[in-house]
């Protein structure tokens, strides 16, 4: 078993998030209890990890298209 965190949600929440700010609006977050980096709690936005195991992993990786069959042999 292993956590998959899909790169190309992140990079659309990042995509969003530096919008907002251009935009000079409310940035999302879905965190600001748990993210503490030493000078304050900071808001985050958590992507949702999924764990992935040889029953759901080409669900995961190939159908989703983050990757070819051929790249994972």
């Amino acid at each position: 078993m292993s956590i998959f965190k899909d790169t190309r949600t992140l990079a659309a929440k990042v995509v969003e998030m530096v919008n907002a700010i251009l935009a000079d609006k409310e940035v999302p977050v879905n965190d600001t209890e748990t993210y503490d980096n030493g000078t304050g709690i900071i808001p985050s936005y958590l992507c949702e990890p999924v764990f992935g195991d040889a029953t759901n992993y080409k669900e995961l990786l190939i159908d989703s298209g983050y990757y070819t069959e051929d790249q994972l042999k």
